[in-house]
């Protein structure tokens, strides 16, 4: 079974850029050794297959439909970035039940079952250390027998697609700071710039690229030596790496 272009893109990244073992990749991946060893050098590609395999890209069954309509109905009850995305989905289906379609069949039927039309979207290249994504997430979860909604600090570098988050239980500047140092010592690095969107934790006046970041955060970031940016209003896909991570 062929596997997703990003774990392919992640496999070659790990072997051309790093010194980390094949064992190390499958660890960090999530997927077997011997997947590894088969792209790692790039002999083999995930989009080409065998001729006379007779194994078809679009296997939508009555099964794989009848589960991807209960993921869709059990998101209803749960908060909205805790819903299945496409990806997630395409995954579970892999896992749970050896599904060996394409994860773009599997993105098609979601959006026709969920009546929207396909993203459209243009993925952006950056140099290593160019950039890192910031952004909060959320998450209901029963913490000592009680439910409670707790605070997700999200990181993702831009060019590794390697990733931190930690959890706080509130979104304030103390925890935006705390979360920026933590996700820096776990990178073992500081990149050029910082990415984030527009909240007031970060901004202390003006908006998008015309923002002024509050005095603490301008003091971190000349601390650290990155350059804080700002994206522009409903515009999440000015940070849509760690959009994805959220």
């Amino acid at each position: 079974m062929a596997i997703a272009m990003e774990i392919y893109e992640k496999i070659r990244y790990y072997q051309a850029h790093t010194e980390y073992s094949q064992r190390k990749v499958a660890e960090l991946l999530g997927i077997s050794r011997n997947t590894v060893k088969k792209y790692w050098k790039g002999q083999a590609v995930p989009w080409e297959r065998k001729p006379g395999s007779g194994r078809r890209n679009d296997i939508i069954t009555a099964d794989v439909k009848a589960f991807i309509a209960a993921c869709i109905e059990a998101d209803r009850n749960v908060p909205r970035k805790q819903r299945h995305t496409a990806h997630r989905i395409y995954e579970r289906l892999v896992r749970e039940f050896g599904f060996e379609g394409c994860e773009a069949s599997v993105r098609r039927t979601v959006a026709e079952m969920r009546g929207t039309p396909h993203d459209v979207f243009v993925p952006l290249a950056y140099e290593a250390a160019e950039a890192l994504q910031i952004d909060w997430g959320e998450v209901t979860v029963v913490l000592s027998g009680i439910k409670q909604t707790i605070q997700l600090w999200c990181m993702r570098e831009c060019s590794s697609g390697d990733c931190f988050v930690t959890a706080f239980y509130r979104q304030n500047e103390e925890s935006f700071l705390e979360g920026i140092v933590k996700g820096l010592e776990y990178f073992g690095g500081v990149p050029q710039k910082m990415i984030f969107d527009n909240a007031r934790v970060a901004v202390k006046e003006g908006f998008g690229h015309h923002a002024k970041a509050t005095d603490k955060y301008l003091a971190l970031s000349a601390h650290y030596a990155f350059r804080p940016v700002f994206c522009n209003p409903a515009q999440g896909h000015e940070k849509g790496l760690v959009e994805g991570l959220v």
